[in-house]
């Protein structure tokens, strides 16, 4: 194969209307190349310009390519590009991969993200100046962008100040300076019986003891907190009041106005992640506008935007903010501006908003299949991407996580999530991962004829 050669002028003659657009695209690939219109060693269009031909976004294309290298259908070469590799008859190309389904990463569901971020960062780098954003920058964030960021947090029942305000790489950095600015190695936190993984993660890094505090159907119980504060000696509570992860669950006004007083009385310091208030068309209000000189409040972009666009925010105290800057200094020294910039100018054209609309749509269709297959799960106001599914009394989710996984399906295993020995009696199942919601509602009912059966005959026919 002689590389670097002129680049063909292939183009589909059809792609296929229905399933994923990257996957038509490598199907009309692999069908020319079987074809004869394609030949070994043939170079393929780049992948902007073949995005522009097709009307697809470059990230479709490049994901296409990805997948015909996978297929062993062409090969690519840094700074020379992409060719076909032309197989005989006695090198049969699989048409897809046998991977697991992923239902253990709670990720959000493709849509018009890619598109209008796309066009903003273009937008961005073009700019006649950009040496701004290139410079040092406060630890905390740019200020402007603080503002605006601070002002679009903010509603009637709670104001976030810019001061405030400091601009992370996602949530779980924001949280790993929450914890360093209210506990110390050895110390302990209190937290759900089963709270979110990556909060397990940092506690573990820095040496922590967690304190599982028992659930009721909104979250967190009051009088079982009061009580594992007092035995425990803990003074800092982590919790997620809106969509907690893993079971979903909400809590109400009343709840939050409880916490916030056990908080006084206790002389707790709480860690409120808030990273899925978003889903709901008006935000619940939150502890740190209930209990503000004790709360550290946490959201995220990268949730709802996209995993890798790792910007967060954290609002602390007014007494934390100059160790909070030194934190942001020793941990990053400040977030990449690029990130922000984008942000800023979502908010300002309202694509944000309009990216949040379509997140609420996405979850709200892709719950309505999981409870026609699960009825009897809980049926939210305001759904996620992701249900907390009731087992049968006869399966642990331990065993029911090792039977979907013989099925090609992964689900959180409750190491995942427990603090603690407890038998969850339910198990976390992400929504986002299949391609669309027929893939979704035939995975689904695969993990629900697993659990027709008892669990000694599973291994059978698996």
């Amino acid at each position: 194969m002689t590389l670097g050669g002129p680049i063909s002028g292939w183009r589909p003659r059809r792609l296929a209307s229905d399933g994923p657009r990257y996957l038509a695209l490598v199907n009309a690939l692999e069908q020319d190349i079987a074809d004869g219109r394609l030949s070994d060693g043939d170079r393929l269009p780049p992948h902007r310009d073949l995005a522009r031909e097709l009307s697809l976004s470059v990230g479709t294309v490049s994901k296409a390519y990805q997948e015909a290298e996978q297929r062993g259908i062409v090969s690519g070469h840094v700074g020379q590009g992409t060719f076909v590799r032309r197989r005989s008859a006695s090198q049969a190309v699989p048409t897809a991969r046998h991977e697991p389904v992923n239902l253990a990463l709670n990720v959000p569901v493709e849509g018009g993200e890619r598109q209008i971020l796309s066009a903003m960062f273009t937008e961005v780098v073009r700019e006649p100046n950009l040496a701004p954003l290139l410079r040092y920058h406060p630890h905390g964030g740019i200020w402007k962008h603080r503002e605006i960021i601070a002002a679009s947090l903010s509603d009637s029942s709670f104001t976030v100040r810019p001061a405030q305000l400091f601009l992370c790489n996602g949530a779980q950095h924001a949280i790993d300076i929450a914890v360093r600015l209210t506990v110390k190695p050895g110390n302990s936190i209190l937290v759900d019986t089963f709270t979110y993984s990556g909060f397990k993660a940092i506690a573990a890094a820095g040496h922590l003891n967690l304190v599982p505090v028992a659930m009721d159907e909104e979250g967190i119980d009051p009088e079982a907190l009061k009580q594992a504060c007092r035995a425990s000696g803990a003074r800092v509570l982590y919790c997620m009041p809106t969509l907690q992860s893993p079971t979903a669950r909400t809590m109400g006004l009343p709840r939050r106005r409880r916490i916030a007083q056990l908080a006084e009385e206790l002389d707790l310091a709480i860690i409120e992640d808030d990273v899925y208030s978003f889903f709901f068309s008006e935000r619940p209000e939150p502890i740190a506008s209930l209990a503000p000189s004790r709360t550290f409040y946490i959201t995220s972009y990268s949730k709802c935007l996209a995993p890798a666009f790792r910007l967060g925010t954290l609002s602390v105290p007014a007494d934390y903010i100059a160790q909070a800057e030194l934190l942001l200094h020793a941990s990053a020294w400040f977030v990449a501006p690029m990130l922000s910039e984008l942000v800023v100018r979502l908010i300002e054209s309202r694509k944000f908003e309009e990216l949040l609309r379509e997140r609420r749509l996405q979850a709200l269709e892709r719950y309505r299949v999981f409870l026609d297959v699960f009825p009897k799960a809980a049926k939210l106001q305001y759904p996620a991407f992701y249900g907390w599914l009731p087992l049968p009394q006869e399966w642990s989710a331990d065993r029911f996580a090792a039977a979907a996984r013989g099925r090609g399906i992964l689900v959180t295993p409750r190491i995942a999530s427990a603090v603690g020995e407890e038998e969850p009696g339910a198990i976390r199942i992400c929504l986002g991962a299949p391609n669309d919601l027929k893939e979704l509602s035939d995975v689904l009912q695969a993990l629900r004829d697993i659990l027709s059966r008892h669990p000694v005959n599973v291994a059978s026919v698996a």
